[in-house]
């Protein structure tokens, strides 16, 4: 009988228990421990991408809060690589940096995302300035190319 890689329980999304099970059953699935944590960190930002979706979708702002809280935990339950000399690869996004970024790939204003996503309009140039500065962009058509590189949209 095959195990259920994410058994229903009433932790949090990006709970340790809850993350450190599925990463279990990953590796009991023969796979090296660097594969595991791949498919794992896929699994997490799948998940943080669903819900910060969600939120964008609810009408209720406070919804949409938890929603974004709960992708927040989520992203933070994503396992560190470990060091390979490769470099600095670009900063995590938060929840709502993910929220403004898949926001502005619909060239709307900003002020328009602010009303989007009930916050703002500083907030949401606050949140844009730190997505341009993870990704290494100057731009908006930039910031949007190197998400898309980096599987992020």
């Amino acid at each position: 009988m095959p195990t259920a890689l994410c058994p229903r329980t009433v932790e949090e999304p990006g709970s340790k228990g809850r993350v450190s099970a599925l990463r279990l059953q990953l590796c009991s699935l023969n796979q090296e421990d660097a594969a595991a944590d791949a498919a794992l960190t896929t699994c997490l930002m799948w998940v943080a991408g669903v819900l910060v979706e969600t939120a964008g979708d609810v009408a209720d702002p406070r919804t949409a809060k938890v929603l974004v809280h709960r992708a927040s935990a989520a992203l933070a339950a994503v396992p560190v690589p470990p060091e390979n000399g490769s470099g600095p690869g670009p900063q995590q996004l938060t929840a709502r940096q993910l929220a403004v970024l898949k926001q502005l790939q619909e060239e709307v204003s900003l002020r328009q995302i602010a009303n989007d996503l009930y916050v703002s309009y500083n907030t949401v140039k606050s949140h844009t300035r730190a997505v341009y500065r993870k990704l290494g962009a100057r731009s908006r058509a930039e910031a949007l190319a190197r998400a898309r590189e980096l599987g992020l949209m």
